[in-house]
């Protein structure tokens, strides 16, 4: 690529983090995404954002631009339980080349794969991106062309789809309402009791570490439950954990 190129294909991606800040509503991010996808080389996007609202079915809010027959093919054949890259993406926090995790693929994440690659999506690269709330955001970039050529073009695009990431998925939470989505406010020592009973310990012992009266820590703990809209301690002690209002000391 000449230097001229690389500017202007900089200046391009520089409008699009621009465009992500600017964007009112889930359909310009998707159109500014279909541009971004092109001016990198690729033909299909997707991005998807996992909202913990719950465990059995979280909330998913995605900006789609993935062949459509493809998109009904994932979700009818169940491959989110068997998508390496969806794996990956729950683990880590630095993108990947696809290429990078099918080599060592084998059973149904294999099938999943070469049935992706037979649907137009031959390599990719996905950033997976981590809010401090819970949510999971994975963006992906797909190409149609011959292997060895899809695999130049991800290679290519790893270090932009890096630095663009984290801007797309702080857009979606914007334009979602996700940040201005009010958080339950528990006292601090409804926080701290929360925190004892993630690490198991029974109202017996929180009282002796806090130094207060079991009847004090059950008290802590109901509230909590009634502040998170929960059923039970063990459903509090997970929401506030799946949603970041406690996290693991210091800091």
């Amino acid at each position: 690529m000449s230097d001229k190129s690389s500017a202007e294909l900089f200046d391009r991606l520089l409008s699009a983090q621009l465009a992500f800040a600017s964007a009112p509503s889930i359909g310009a991010l998707t159109d500014v995404c279909r541009q971004l996808s092109l001016d990198l080389g690729f033909r299909h996007f997707v991005y998807a954002l996992r909202v913990p609202t719950n465990f059995a079915n979280a909330r998913l809010i995605i900006l789609d631009g993935y062949p459509p027959e493809w998109v009904q093919r994932y979700f009818a054949c169940a491959y989110h339980d068997h998508d390496p890259v969806m794996a990956y993406c729950s683990n880590q926090v630095v993108p990947i080349c696809w290429s990078d995790l099918t080599q060592s693929l084998s059973g149904p994440s294999r099938h999943m794969m070469a049935d992706a690659a037979a649907h137009g999506l031959v390599d990719g690269v996905t950033a997976p991106v981590h809010s401090p709330q819970g949510e999971l955001g994975v963006f992906s970039l797909a190409s149609d062309a011959a292997p060895e050529e899809a695999r130049r073009v991800a290679v290519s695009a790893l270090p932009w789809v890096a630095m663009l990431a984290g801007h797309l998925h702080e857009a979606v939470r914007r334009v979602s309402g996700l940040l201005q989505q009010p958080t339950p406010d528990l006292s601090p020592r409804e926080l701290e009791c929360l925190r004892w009973a993630a690490d198991g310990k029974t109202s017996s012992e929180i009282a002796q570490l806090l130094g207060m009266s079991e009847r004090t820590v059950n008290f802590h703990l109901q509230n909590a439950v009634h502040k998170l809209d929960v059923a039970n301690r063990q459903h509090a002690v997970v929401k506030a954990a799946a949603t970041g209002l406690i996290q693991p000391k210091p800091f």
